[in-house]
């Protein structure tokens, strides 16, 4: 049987940051649903962690932050470009993103 590794466990943790246009959006309330359909599908189907940190007030604008965690950085790579992929595909439209990943020692 082997011994206990000298490698500290690791995690990863993946933040994206995007800016959104919603065009078709004519009131808060509209937005909200594309919101809701966005967080919905992010956190379901890609085991994000989803908030709207800017632009709350404004009918046609959004500012997202989400949030993904793996132990192999592949799989976090994959699992982002996935998010991004969902986002970049919708009827909406994908102004700026930003991705991050951060090494965890566990």
């Amino acid at each position: 049987m082997p011994g206990p590794s000298n490698k500290a466990p690791r995690g990863y943790v993946g933040i994206v940051s995007a800016e959104i246009h919603f065009a078709e959006a004519g009131s808060l309330k509209s937005k909200r649903m594309h919101l809701r359909r966005m967080r919905d599908t992010l956190t379901r189907r890609h085991g994000a962690s989803f908030a709207e940190v800017g632009y709350q007030d404004l009918w046609q604008r959004s500012q997202v932050v989400l949030a993904l965690c793996a132990s192999d950085p592949r799989v976090l790579e994959a699992s982002l470009a996935a998010a991004v992929g969902y986002l970049d595909s919708q009827d909406w439209e994908l102004v700026r993103v930003n991705e991050e990943v951060v090494e965890v020692d566990a």
